[in-house]
């Protein structure tokens, strides 16, 4: 195992190595993909207390620490640790993260960034720069509307039960088609509103649910505070809707991966 061991050229106390090339088979940990990362701390401890180290391959920097076993654990500690370590590199710059969990050996590690550097640098410029913002919008009256309906549906009808049922099926069609239209409503106004701002968008929208929409947004480092200004309009001219705003965050929904491996 041949380790080529630098300083980070920015920060002279930094212990953080630079490995150009490792053919362990002990698997490793993996925590975010980037093109270039400076100004990382030294001594940084992750998965299992294991060092956080840089590794080189094919001009792409992957952010890992050894780890050694098959799975590893699901706890609130370790989505932490992997969490902060991620924001360590966003900090700087903007990575493609990996699942919570990724676990591969570096041969595989090696064949897999040879294969997709092409496909992993155009994903890298789409995020450059950017971060993840994530709206979500709850109707504030749904306990109302459900009552309503649950009110309207149970209203006597004096034709006989079949009648009844179908009636209350034509109520139920209708009200489903009425909060269809009002989410489809708020999802294109919401998108035509902060266009300007975004780069990418997801959007799901969920009529008969609470949560009526869940949102996640591609957004320019300097254009975020354009986007929250906006959002802050929106709530205003919309005191019937409950919005839940959260990040920035590293662009876990956008890094479209293709990261995973078939080990």
């Amino acid at each position: 195992m041949i380790y080529q061991a630098v300083l980070n050229s920015q920060n002279p106390h930094s212990q953080i190595r630079n490995l150009q090339f490792d053919n362990s088979s002990m698997k490793r940990y993996l925590y975010c993909v980037a093109e270039h990362v400076s100004n990382f701390p030294g001594q940084l401890v992750g998965i299992a207390e294991h060092e956080v180290e840089l590794v080189t391959i094919e001009g792409l920097v992957v952010v890992t620490s050894k780890f050694e076993g098959d799975v590893v654990p699901l706890t609130r500690d370790n989505v932490l640790l992997h969490e902060s370590v991620v924001r360590r590199v966003f900090a700087t710059t903007t990575p493609l993260p990996f699942r919570f969990g990724t676990l591969v050996r570096q041969q595989v590690l090696n064949r897999y960034i040879n294969a997709r550097r092409h496909a992993l640098i155009e994903r890298l410029l789409t995020v450059q720069n950017c971060v993840e913002l994530s709206v979500k919008i709850i109707w504030s009256n749904w306990s109302e509307r459900g009552q309503t309906r649950l009110q309207s549906s149970s209203l006597p009808d004096e034709s006989g039960p079949g009648s009844s049922f179908l009636k209350s099926k034509r109520e139920e069609l209708f009200g489903n088609q009425e909060l269809g239209e009002q989410a489809k409503e708020i999802s294109e106004w919401l998108g035509d509103r902060l266009k300007r701002f975004v780069r990418q968008q997801k959007i799901s929208v969920e009529p008969q649910q609470k949560l009526v929409l869940s949102s996640s947004y591609l957004v320019g480092r300097d254009f975020e505070t354009g986007f929250r200004s906006e959002l802050e309009a929106l709530r205003a001219e919309r005191p019937e809707l409950h919005f839940l705003v959260s990040g920035p965050w590293p662009p876990y929904t956008f890094a479209n991966i293709d990261l995973e491996f078939k080990t």
